[in-house]
């Protein structure tokens, strides 16, 4: 399977296949490239698939929006997401001091993956008909994102959160 990056220009969409069951999929035109799904009907713990590899993305504290991702069976988390003030997004801590920038304009209902040099990586764009569609638009190569491809779905979890939030 080619890297996520070099989709660029194809129809990359993540869907539900079942409304009953939370399981997401990230769909390339010719497979299912990642999937997400939740252990637990009200866990916050995501398990992410792909590849040869599974992430698991948590909470660690009720208390706070932090995100930490680990590899599955490992108990240390190698990533973290930071949220900024204001819910407007953040960023996500890897390995190496390297880092990818989530941008999310409400007013514009824009969620936007930026690499290190401020270049628009990936955008979300979310199509409503009888089950959600999120289509994702990659922009440019990256090579962080080929690296880490669970960032895509971590974006994804963080939009559901919020969508949760927003219905209480």
């Amino acid at each position: 399977m080619k890297p996520l990056s070099q989709h660029i220009g194809e129809h990359l969409r993540i869907v539900q296949p079942s409304i009953w069951k939370r399981v997401y999929e990230l769909h390339a035109p010719d497979s299912v490239f990642m999937t997400m799904s939740y252990p637990k009907w009200f866990s916050t713990l995501a398990v992410i698939t792909g590849e040869s590899e599974t992430w698991e993305i948590y909470k660690p504290s009720i208390w706070r929006s932090n995100l930490e991702i680990r590899k599955q069976g490992n108990q240390l988390p190698f990533a973290k997401f930071v949220n900024e003030k204001w819910g407007r997004g953040g960023v996500f801590e890897l390995p190496n001091g390297d880092r990818i920038k989530y941008v999310f304009k409400m007013w514009k209902g824009l969620n936007e993956i930026y690499s290190q040099q401020d270049q628009r990586i990936v955008s979300f764009d979310r199509k409503i008909s009888f089950k959600p569609v999120m289509n994702i638009i990659i922009e440019q190569k990256s090579e962080l994102l080929d690296k880490y491809p669970w960032i895509v779905m971590a974006v994804y979890y963080i939009m559901l959160e919020r969508r949760q939030h927003a219905a209480h």
